[in-house]
């Protein structure tokens, strides 16, 4: 038997510091449903505790008790990351199991005003001491891992925190995550995932539909491309997680590209959409394209991105099992589609270019520039973790916009541009990624746009490994390397990190790890370190609380401040 009060509590402090990530939970359930009954999309509705006479949003330690002598399922669970994922606690098969329901504890040091940030799917619902806070239906996964923001007021002392989560159709996830931050904390990493998606409907019509997470109130603009604003609006006191808000008044507005801007308090979060027809946006593009002469580097470039954005316009227009997945691929279809316009304009911030290496072998890379093409910015090369695809164009990797963006806007603080590169997809190998790496770097310097005297690499993960792989094939061409949670103490027939030190000369490396990391386990970093100071190379390592996974995506700002560091103390050197 598990009792109610076995459940740890979350500590919240009087000023508390940092995020607090909730990683235990009291389980109730699954509960079963007959699929030939009930849809298992609208699964998540059944009132799986009512038989019990038990209202969902709250639960005694009698109800729990009582659950368990009348044989339904109750476990403790205690992860080392804040992402649930709730398909590990189900034996047996899970086409007819639905519904968990979570029981935290929050104990607060005093009364205060509080944001919990979620990301769950399929769905799931919320309350606070009994106050439903959201529902959030039909995501097929957890993209962003903060994706809903919602204040609560916690009270002095225990608060209990009760969580519905439905698989319904799903078979990607079933999974949840939540934390609790200051209102000032939530409003910062709000701004952080959010940038480049406060827009519902990015591909538009009449109405303009705006999430903006933890603010009340705000306002909207619509600009055109000449930057004259076409239609405003704004709210106060609305909860958009309840619904959006609507910028009407669009029908009269021509079809192309706008930029969506919400303001609130000082801050301003900008997105690109598209109003109208974009499958006729394709078609007249791909006619104005058919005159370039292919075999120029910008003419396969264009290719390039012709490609991407009619392999988004083939999927389906609307996913009506998952209206948050119909924004996902929407949000891209603009993306790359406004890629494509203002590359065909040679004035694209972020674009696809292409690359023949030596052997004359071709590719394609994500190339970032804060636009200021007449001078050279030093490069960071982002090698990717371990990937399924064939095709960069169409693979998911280019659809993490999330973070492509969020790193490219770090890029634009500290100077850098950006190559994401693709390393083969699942045909990778060292040499081919050595290669590949070269062979953008001719391309870039063949522009002019890059200084060849600073470039700099860096990973996550098994993208960690390759980075410092390619570290060892290659010393002499970087600056500094970052790999965060690398794997160090494996790698096949590319060599094992741990074991090529004595092969990255002396370049300076930066290695961070989270302790708490159950995905690569800190055990790598730390005998990568240890090895390094016997060698007496130029290892950094810095060991931080955590896990695998970040709540924020701005996770990355180190990484562009340790290289900043770098140029800088190479400079003085220089001097």
């Amino acid at each position: 038997m598990v009792a109610l009060s076995d459940l740890p509590s979350v500590y919240v402090a009087a000023d508390p510091d940092s995020v607090i990530e909730i990683r235990n939970w009291l389980a109730i359930g699954p509960f079963t449903f007959q699929p030939l009954l009930t849809d298992p999309a609208r699964s998540f509705f059944r009132n799986d505790l009512k038989r019990y006479g038990i209202k969902e949003g709250m639960i005694a330690g009698a109800d729990v008790e009582k659950l368990q002598k009348r044989g339904v399922g109750v476990c403790l669970i205690n992860v080392p990351s804040p992402q649930l994922k709730l398909f590990r606690y189900v034996s047996g098969k899970t086409e007819n199991r639905s519904n968990f329901y979570l029981v935290a504890r929050i104990h607060s040091a005093k009364a205060r005003e509080t944001t919990l940030i979620f990301d769950g799917s399929y769905s799931y619902a919320a309350w606070i001491n009994g106050e439903k806070l959201l529902e959030v239906r039909d995501k097929y996964n957890v993209n962003k891992a903060g994706d809903r923001f919602v204040n609560a007021m916690l009270k002095e002392g225990d608060n209990m925190l009760f969580v519905k989560v439905g698989r319904g159709t799903n078979k990607r996830s079933w999974d949840l995550i939540c934390a609790i931050a200051t209102p000032q904390e939530g409003a910062r990493i709000f701004r952080v995932n959010y940038s480049g998606d406060i827009v519902v409907n990015p591909i538009t019509g009449n109405t303009l539909e705006i999430y903006a997470g933890p603010y009340r109130n705000g306002k909207v603009e619509l600009f055109d491309s000449g930057g004259k604003i076409v239609s405003a609006g704004s709210f106060a006191n609305l909860n958009t997680n309840d619904r959006p808000f609507a910028l009407p008044e669009m029908n009269n507005l021509q079809d192309g590209f706008y930029k969506a801007v919400l303001t609130v308090g000082h801050d301003r979060i900008g997105q690109t959409v598209y109003k109208g027809d974009f499958s006729g946006f394709v078609k007249k593009t791909k006619a104005g394209l058919t005159g370039i002469s292919t075999g120029a580097l910008y003419a396969n470039d264009l290719n390039a991105a012709m490609q991407r954005v009619e392999y988004l316009n083939g999927k389906p227009k609307e996913d009506p099992a998952s209206p948050d997945e119909t924004r996902f691929v929407n949000r891209n279809r603009v993306f790359w589609g406004y890629a494509l316009y203002k590359m065909s304009g040679k004035n694209a911030v972020t674009q696809l270019m292409t690359y023949n290496d030596r052997e004359d072998h071709s590719g394609v890379f994500i190339f970032h520039h804060n636009g200021n093409r007449h001078r050279t910015a030093p490069l960071v090369i982002i090698v990717p973790p371990e990937l399924q695809g064939d095709s960069m164009i169409e693979d998911w990797y280019m659809s993490n916009l999330d973070q492509i963006e969020t790193d490219n806007a770090l890029a634009d603080r500290y100077g850098f541009a950006t190559a994401w590169i693709y390393a083969g997809g699942r045909n990778y190998s060292a040499v081919k990624t050595e290669k590949e790496i070269s062979a953008v770097i001719d391309r870039l310097q063949s522009e002019c746009v890059i200084d060849s005297k600073s470039i700099f690499i860096m990973g996550d993960c098994e993208g960690g490994r390759r980075a410092l792989v390619q570290l060892a094939l290659s010393p002499d061409r970087y600056a500094a390397c970052v790999a965060a949670s690398p794997v160090t103490m494996s790698g096949g027939i590319d060599g094992v990190p741990v074991n090529l030190l004595s092969q990255m000369g002396n370049t300076p490396i930066l290695i961070r790890h989270g302790t708490d990391d159950d995905v690569s386990p800190v055990e790598n970093s730390r005998k990568f370190y240890a090895e390094a100071q016997r060698l007496h190379k130029p290892v950094e390592y810095v060991e931080v609380s955590g896990s695998h996974v970040n709540v924020a995506k701005d996770g990355h700002r180190y990484v562009f401040e340790y290289f900043s560091r770098q140029m800088e103390e190479a400079g003085e050197t220089e001097k």
